[in-house]
């Protein structure tokens, strides 16, 4: 909520916080919901606008997440009520939307997006056409002048890179005094 003097309060300021900590989780999230990258990025500005004007709805003690993950699901409603067909049935939307996700999930992101960053360049631009751009393996085979074969080992190839990458940087360092 804005003061008179139309600054946001100190409580928006810090959902708007919350929002940027946890962008990355809700982009997957919508990511999920509607896999057109243009779409599911207009749809994440909607949920930032929505989240800001309703911050004074939030409770600080409460899992932001959950909550931003509710105004997206309702985003993504409206914005592809207009293009029936982009989206998962209401069944396997309500399914998705049902799952509680702890708030460390960001750590899992940031780290997928170092191992993303860190992929061959060949690699990491058939993941990015694959999982931004929304394309499919002929397509991308297309535009990049590959057989669709190759795109395909590619992407598997890709898929386990970042398997690995993810699993080795989140696994707990062990504790040498615990040998002991």
């Amino acid at each position: 909520m804005a003061t008179r003097d139309s600054q946001p309060s100190d409580h928006t300021l810090a959902v708007q916080g919350l929002f940027v900590q946890h962008h990355s989780a809700l982009q997957v999230f919508i990511l999920a919901l509607v896999p057109d990258f243009n779409t599911a990025q207009d749809v994440l500005q909607e949920t930032f606008l929505t989240i800001t004007s309703k911050a004074h709805e939030f409770t600080p003690e409460t899992n932001f997440l959950n909550w931003a993950r509710a105004i997206a699901r309702y985003k993504v409603l409206q914005a592809t009520s207009v293009r029936r067909g982009e989206t998962l049935s209401a069944t396997a939307m309500e399914s998705l939307c049902a799952v509680e996700i702890p708030e460390t999930d960001d750590r899992r992101i940031e780290t997928l997006n170092t191992c993303i960053e860190k992929l061959a360049p060949h690699a990491r631009r058939v993941i990015e056409l694959r999982y931004q751009g929304s394309h499919s393996p002929p397509e991308i085979a297309r535009l990049i002048g590959w057989a669709t074969k190759a795109v395909n080992v590619a992407l598997s190839r890709a898929r386990s890179a970042l398997r690995d990458c993810v699993a080795r940087k989140l696994a707990p360092v062990p504790n040498p005094e615990a040998a002991l």
